[in-house]
């Protein structure tokens, strides 16, 4: 199989303990937008359908250490965005976005993340 989240898998480090189901990791740097993480499961998913009960169980606690992580940035994040697509990469996780005093609010904000267009393109292609 041939994935870009798992193999970044094997290369990055996770901000997760290695038993969790998910695995908490930052975004690029080249994305600019500083704190921006993402929540991926460890095992290979591709659909919402398909995340186990343990999985769901656990994806508080995963939210719950992006947040603690996030609350010491200083200055600290306005709001944080949630995108679930795992359209574009076939593998299940979560962009955790946040957003910070005198950024763009809502659509653009997210762009800067997933790219621009990435948010209006024909789903048929």
């Amino acid at each position: 199989m041939n994935c870009s989240i798992c193999d970044a898998h094997v290369s990055s480090e996770s901000l997760l303990p290695p038993s969790f189901p998910w695995i908490l990791r930052y975004a690029p740097a080249e994305k600019g937008l500083e704190g921006y993480l993402y929540l991926e499961t460890r095992r290979h998913v591709e659909s919402f359908f398909q995340v186990s009960p343990s999985e769901w169980e656990s994806l508080g606690k995963g939210m719950e250490v992006a947040s603690d992580l996030l609350k010491a940035f200083e200055p600290k994040p306005e709001k944080l965005y949630w995108a679930v697509f795992a359209e574009k990469v076939p593998h299940f996780h979560i962009h955790l976005v946040p957003r910070y005093a005198g950024q763009d609010k809502g659509i653009p904000h997210l762009e800067q993340a997933l790219g621009v267009g990435f948010l209006h393109q024909n789903p048929n292609e």
